[in-house]
């Protein structure tokens, strides 16, 4: 089994209202009044962004 590697500030947010956040946003505290009741998607994960309607947005192909 291979270890799951540790979260980048470039990866994504997304709570579940739609709304996003790049990770090092949110460890910077930026986004502290929202809750805690987020996902964090990898940012090659461009499967699960797509299906999340934010591959467009981000700019990935």
């Amino acid at each position: 089994m291979t270890p799951q590697q540790p979260y980048r500030r470039d990866d994504i947010v997304v709570w579940p209202d739609g709304t996003w956040a790049y990770l090092g946003e949110v460890w910077a505290g930026d986004f502290s009044w929202k809750s805690d009741d987020y996902e964090i998607v990898r940012l090659e994960d461009v499967e699960r962004l797509e299906a999340l309607n934010l591959a467009d947005e981000l700019g990935l192909p």
